[in-house]
């Protein structure tokens, strides 16, 4: 009797508890899980080396493309959590599941020099260049030095900190009324051309423009510069 109750005692012990077995995901559907995140944070970010670590899949990845999400108010640098939905052909957008996960990113963006009160006009001296890991900021573009001369800072940054840009009020590098130079990508073509700016706008930012009688929207890439959105 002592026998058979060690023998099912050893069995037990080798299963997985409930609940845990079928929270790891394949090896396939995590690199899938994987590419959707950063496709998400690229999207919001921009251009940005992005590192994915402890990784935990909740649910099912579903038929079709997948998409993540971040849940409203996420910063990179730490733990964040997605949403997952499945689109598939003719379908709409199925939620089935969600991602947790520490993201950090790796970018050009600009750290102060020296530490920034409140209400200063940032000059060229005050920020410089780095391609590094900004800690925890929000999700969405990083001003670059050249987008942050003449912006007024919003709160206290220490010296050595990054810059992002709810911590500072950019000036327009659109005007509405001005002419700008415009561009539009499609696959390996680039067309460009000009156009009157109907918005202000800063570095980042949607703005209209008119192109021969025709509104069109596209987003401020540099001083005087707008991409069109095709």
């Amino acid at each position: 009797m002592l026998a058979i109750l060690v023998l099912a005692l050893t069995a037990t012990a080798g299963q997985a508890a409930p609940g845990q077995a079928g929270n790891a995901a394949p090896p396939a559907a995590e690199a899938e899980v994987r590419a959707a995140i950063v496709r998400a944070v690229r999207e919001r970010v921009g251009d940005a080396a992005v590192t994915i670590d402890a990784l935990h899949v909740r649910g099912s990845l579903g038929t079709g493309a997948l998409r993540a999400t971040p849940d409203a108010g996420s910063r990179a640098g730490g733990p964040m959590r997605f949403i997952l939905q499945a689109t598939a052909p003719g379908a709409a957008a199925k939620r089935t599941g969600s991602a947790d996960a520490i993201v950090r990113l790796r970018l050009v963006h600009a750290r102060t020099t020296a530490a920034l009160r409140p209400g200063t006009t940032i000059a060229a001296a005050d920020v410089a260049v780095v391609d590094a890991d900004p800690g925890r900021i929000a999700l969405r573009p990083m001003p670059l030095p050249a987008a942050l001369a003449g912006a007024r800072v919003r709160r206290s940054l220490a010296a050595g900190e990054a810059v992002p840009g709810d911590a500072v009020t950019l000036p327009p590098l659109v005007r509405s009324g001005d002419e700008v130079g415009t561009s539009i990508r499609v696959g390996a073509l680039l067309a460009q051309g000009r156009a009157i700016a109907l918005d202000d706008g800063v570095l980042g930012a949607e703005v209209r423009v008119l192109v021969d009688q025709r509104r069109l929207r596209g987003r401020v890439r540099s001083a005087g510069e707008v991409e069109i959105t095709p």
